[in-house]
């Protein structure tokens, strides 16, 4: 848990000083759901990076069949899909080696609020501003950091802990009611933790029973926040 409330906090730093360059020298855009805004075989999406002020936008790939596999969820306010951009600056450095290709995308898995900035401009400023290139280091720390945490968990956690943890991090205000989005259907957080949907909803059902959440108007209403920390922090498995 350590890793991932320091990624927000560096994150929150990072923020203060890059939404400005970002209104300066980026474009305002409104994605639907359900876009792809970054594929590296797209040379306008590879050569473009995002600040991302609202919105849920995954890290994913799709399996030979066709079957999407998410790896990451990235929520607002963050900067995204810049990597690529790095690694093709540093590619002809002596230090660091050969790197391979990646096949992820990135989706948007709900209406998306973001600021794209060109390649050319990215480039620009890592030469000319101090200031640019320590945030975009501070980053980079905490996307690395956010991986790291998730695929930890993702080894040392049962799914309902993870389950638990995903509904507190995702989790938005609507109405006075902390709610999980409509987008995180069943068969979206079964791909996120790797199980079947009928794992979660499985989990679900016991947590409803023990008056942890609630089904509302087609969503899920967190009623006992303190209960799933508490679950999280002992690890408790819903079997």
């Amino acid at each position: 848990m350590q890793v991932s409330k320091d990624g927000k906090k560096i994150m929150a730093t990072a923020k203060n000083g890059l939404f400005d360059c970002f209104l300066a020298n980026s474009e305002k855009l409104i994605i639907e759901k359900s876009k792809i805004i970054y594929s590296p075989d797209n040379h306008s999406q590879a050569d473009s990076l995002y600040y991302l002020e609202s919105g849920l936008v995954a890290l994913m790939s799709y399996s030979r069949n066709g079957e999407e596999r998410v790896y990451l969820y990235m929520k607002g306010p963050r900067i995204i899909s810049f990597m690529a951009l790095l690694l093709d600056i540093t590619k002809t450095s002596d230090i660091i080696g050969p790197t391979s290709p990646s096949h992820l995308v990135q989706m948007t898995k709900s209406r998306c609020v973001l600021y794209r900035m060109r390649g050319v401009v990215f480039r620009r400023l890592l030469e000319s501003d101090l200031k640019f290139n320590w945030l975009m280091l501070q980053a980079t720390a905490a996307n690395f950091q956010e991986v790291l945490a998730h695929f930890q968990q993702a080894i040392e956690d049962s799914a309902s802990v993870r389950l638990c943890r995903l509904m507190l991090d995702f989790s938005v205000v609507k109405d006075g009611r902390k709610i999980l989005p409509k987008t995180m259907s069943f068969l979206e957080v079964s791909r996120y933790l790797g199980t079947h949907p009928v794992t979660v909803s499985r989990i679900m059902s016991v947590l409803k029973k023990e008056g942890c959440v609630s089904k509302e108007d087609g969503y899920v209403v967190i009623l006992n926040e303190g209960r799933l920390h508490e679950m999280i922090e002992n690890g408790i498995d819903i079997r």
